[in-house]
């Protein structure tokens, strides 16, 4: 499956992308970064370390620094200053792209054939939004998109309904599920369905591969950030699994909108495929056996 993953990292798109990249089911031709979880010129920085440490050349294009029409809102509290809570990483084997996220992926999907390349969003979706307004026919070609964000039946975590992605960048949210697009999103409901803890930790370490200790090293770091909890939600992994392991989740059709002043998930006029529910242990398996390639 070609993809592009469009991603902030932050803690858990690093272990999605370290699975993404060491997975033969997906051919991923490019990163593409957003500002979210930290600022831009560090999660374009982290794009390239984490492809680094999983041994891959992988074009990394910084995309949008901000949020369409609001200041960016980095959450170092849980990710750290680095965006990757202190864990070592090398660094990229290669300079970030001087070719900008949006326009890289106009180019690598016209020249695709039409709904040949998904689509792999784990953060804001501020550069989907930029796309649609500047290469909407380009957009169109895109064969889905798979992304975390929301809060659909459960409490938010960054407001009582509102989920950190989506909150980020409402308006970018509400542009992209208008869209028409074939979109699934995973939002907390299933997210949180799969949780890493002291035993995910020491299976990944038995692995013995770098992406699986690295893996553990960032949950451990996750760890650090909370205080009292047993267990983390590994959201971001949740997308490249779905893509390679879809029979393991519950999707269902919801009539779905943003409201653009929190970022909460709102009853509303666009119909959006939605993994409401997930099978931990398998998906756990997968992930585990992927990290060690």
């Amino acid at each position: 499956m070609p993809v592009i993953i469009d991603t902030d990292p932050g803690i858990d798109d690093a272990i999605a992308i370290l699975y993404a990249l060491r997975n033969p089911a997906l051919d991923v031709l490019a990163l593409t970064t957003v500002a979210g979880n930290i600022g831009l010129d560090v999660t374009t920085r982290n794009a390239g370390r984490i492809a680094a440490l999983a041994g891959v050349r992988v074009p990394v294009h910084p995309g949008a620094a901000a949020p369409l029409g609001r200041a960016a809102r980095p959450e170092t509290g849980i990710h750290g200053n680095d965006g990757l809570g202190g864990v070592a990483f090398p660094e990229p084997l290669q300079p970030a792209s001087e070719e900008g996220a949006i326009a890289a992926m106009a180019r690598l999907l016209a020249t695709a054939p039409a709904g040949s390349v998904d689509l792999h969003c784990l953060g804001p979706l501020t550069n989907l939004a930029l796309l649609l307004r500047s290469a909407p026919q380009a957009a169109r070609r895109i064969g889905r998109v798979i992304a975390m964000g929301g809060a659909v039946e459960v409490a938010g975590n960054v407001g009582p309904k509102a989920e950190f992605n989506i909150a980020h960048d409402p308006e970018a949210a509400v542009e992209v599920l208008a869209a028409g697009l074939d979109l699934t999103l995973i939002p907390l409901d299933a997210t949180r369905q799969l949780r890493a803890d002291a035993a995910c930790i020491a299976a990944l370490r038995r692995g013995g591969a770098g992406p699986a200790t690295a893996a553990a090293d960032l949950i451990e770091a996750y760890f650090a950030a909370t205080s009292g909890a047993e267990s983390r939600p590994l959201h971001d992994p949740c997308v490249p699994l779905l893509a390679c392991h879809e029979a393991l989740f519950r999707i269902e059709t919801y009539a779905l909108g943003v409201d653009p002043a929190t970022g909460a998930l709102l009853p509303g006029p666009d119909r959006v495929r939605v993994a409401m529910g997930l099978e931990a242990g398998a998906l756990h398996d997968h992930l585990r056996a992927g990290l060690e390639g």
